[in-house]
């Protein structure tokens, strides 16, 4: 004749109760989210990286061997196909000292003979248009949404790094949400501030 003691040891080694039961399969899962959130959290870092770089290209690196100054349009005229505008003209600098014939400028709207557009020369054929501090705040705003990508990938990455028993630091929470916030106030503020300079 069998105990309640001895039917109680009997059920535990089999798994059906008791404390002992929550085995291997919620640490499974554990592991599983935390390596999910370390992955998310490491590809959102390296699209932040990315965009520090594309940044770079649009402030400093676009700025260098530049030349800023004007281009007077001649005429305008729109591609057969698609939207793009291709202007003619002529370039001069802001101190006088260079001046090009413009024959292909896409501006990115048509504009009427004799109106002007800030744009920068790097040779007698290549223009963009914009001036040296539209291009570094153009840079910024990139910098500012690369920083709001560092503070979400704050947050994947604590998780995947602490264990499950152990709160997020208030460091690293005010960290993630300072840097999230404001890379995206920044990205607004060079938005706003860049529609004055274009």
């Amino acid at each position: 004749m069998k105990t309640d003691e001895s039917s109680g040891r009997h059920l535990r080694k089999g798994g059906t109760g008791g404390p002992d039961a929550v085995g291997p399969g919620p640490m499974r899962r554990g592991v599983g989210s935390r390596v999910g959130s370390g992955v998310l959290g490491i590809l959102v870092f390296l699209l932040g990286l990315i965009l520090v770089g594309v940044g770079y290209m649009k402030g400093p690196d676009k700025v260098s061997g530049g030349t800023q100054g004007t281009i007077i349009v001649e005429q305008c005229r729109e591609e057969a196909y698609g939207d793009d505008v291709e202007c003619s003209g002529s370039f001069r600098s802001d101190d006088g000292k260079v001046r090009h014939d413009v024959e292909d400028f896409a501006p990115g709207a048509a504009y009427h003979k004799g109106e002007k557009v800030e744009a920068v020369a790097y040779d007698s054929d290549s223009f963009s248009r914009g001036t040296f501090a539209s291009f570094y705040v153009e840079a910024v705003q990139n910098w500012c949404v690369a920083a709001s990508m560092f503070g979400v990938a704050v947050f994947p990455l604590s998780s995947a790094f602490r264990s499950a028993s152990r709160p997020m630091r208030g460091g690293t929470f005010i960290t993630g949400l300072g840097l999230l916030f404001g890379g995206l106030l920044g990205c607004g503020l060079c938005v706003l501030v860049n529609s004055w300079f274009m």
